[in-house]
């Protein structure tokens, strides 16, 4: 008789039987009882783990050995429901066999799967003590709460937070009630302990961070104002700069920079609202104060971008007028490293050609670079896209030499 993985007795039950038959029926009755008991034991744990979401790999392992032992059930009640004499020796010898053999499966994916199984099932018969505990985590939240002032209270982080911790209070409350009447669902139990658990950590947070809110919205407030100075500072100098621009280099350089100067304006008079917002709010509601402050520095960071875009290539314009081989010269000595390592790499066959088109195009690049204004900016795009390409072309070469 297959022995297995858990406490039972092996004493045949028709110990006392005279008959071969007879013996054999009680001895099949025994080990019936030991099949039942192990798929009885491992069906549960396997569903607590596909309930805890770690059932995955078990569930499939499972299944035809669960539909095996299925099988040799039907075997075993079609034999013993039989009313009249009893069957041939045979059939009870042939359904023992079958018999043993499923309890010999399970007993070796038990061995294979009980760490899986047994934390299984501690666990998902740990669910309402989780669930217990969480709950104590959140009363305890009542007293904290009760201590903040009211005017912290009213923070919209604060209320935020009570309201979604009291919606999943009240979930896992009806949730704890069902299960403990025998109709609820511990899947459902986990998950809204789960969700409960999170609130809570939410409020603590809230509840943690509303005596510095003051603090932090007057730092922020000191912080985007001297921003916005800044901002204004280099603002200043972009009619300047575009005036150059113009002046300077052909209308194709800067075509894409028209209407900057009035963006970037009604940037800095957004932000400079949203900042008396934030000081208007500061006494009385400080998160309402970060807010502003927040939409402030998103308004000063288009006002930046904006600026800079006009200041910025200028300054790049007049560094390839001085010298405008030295731009494709870079570029040329990025190819070259790349062709030397295709070499070293032997990947020749397959880039070669690739990089030497590259070459191509930083001639044609050069050669667009005629008349008495040329298109310097349209020739730096041309390279920086080049320049790109081979990049993208480095990181494909070493990659195949990984592999």
């Amino acid at each position: 008789m297959a022995r297995g993985w858990f406490r039972r007795d092996d004493r045949s039950a028709g110990g006392g039987s005279t008959g071969a038959v007879e013996h054999a029926r009680n001895d099949m009755v025994t080990a019936f009882l030991q099949l039942d008991q192990r798929l009885s034991i491992i069906s549960d744990s396997v569903a607590a783990a596909e309930v805890l979401g770690t059932g995955g790999e078990l569930v499939r392992a499972f299944g035809p050995i669960r539909d095996s032992c299925y099988e040799t059930i039907n075997q075993y009640l079609t034999l013993s429901g039989t009313d009249g004499p009893p069957a041939p020796l045979a059939d009870y010898q042939r359904t023992m066999s079958l018999i043993t053999d499923s309890i010999r499966a399970l007993d070796q994916f038990y061995e294979r799967h009980s760490t899986q199984l047994e934390h299984a099932r501690v666990s998902y018969a740990a669910v309402p003590d989780e669930a217990a505990r969480v709950r104590s985590d959140s009363d305890r939240l009542a007293d904290r709460l009760a201590s903040l002032p009211a005017d912290q209270l009213a923070y919209t982080s604060v209320k935020t937070a009570v309201q979604q911790h009291d919606q999943y209070l009240t979930e896992l409350e009806s949730a704890q009630l069902a299960v403990s009447q025998g109709g609820g669902d511990r899947a459902d139990l986990r998950a809204k302990t789960a969700a409960l658990g999170e609130a809570v950590k939410k409020l603590e947070q809230a509840i943690a961070a509303a005596p510095g809110k003051a603090e932090d919205a007057r730092a922020a407030l000191a912080s985007v104002r001297t921003r916005l100075s800044a901002v204004q500072n280099r603002s200043a100098r972009m009619p300047q700069a575009y005036s150059a621009l113009l002046r300077e280099f052909s209308a194709q350089c800067s075509r894409d920079l028209v209407g900057h100067e009035r963006r970037s304006a009604q940037d800095l008079e957004l932000a400079s609202s949203e900042i008396d917002s934030a000081a208007s709010a500061l006494g009385s509601d400080p998160e309402a104060a970060l807010a502003a402050v927040t939409r402030a520095r998103a308004h000063l960071s288009e006002a930046e971008e904006l600026v800079d875009g006009v200041t910025d290539r200028l300054n790049e314009l007049r560094v390839v007028q001085r010298d405008p081989p030295a731009a494709a010269g870079r570029v040329r000595f990025q190819i070259r490293d790349a062709q030397l390592l295709a070499v070293n790499l032997g990947v020749v066959k397959q880039w070669g050609s690739v990089l030497d088109a590259q070459v191509l195009r930083v001639d044609r690049a050069v050669a667009a670079l005629t008349g008495r204004h040329p298109d310097y900016w349209g020739y730096l795009v041309d390279l920086r896209a080049i320049s790109d390409f081979v990049s993208g072309v480095v990181s494909k070469m070493k990659d195949e030499a990984r592999r």
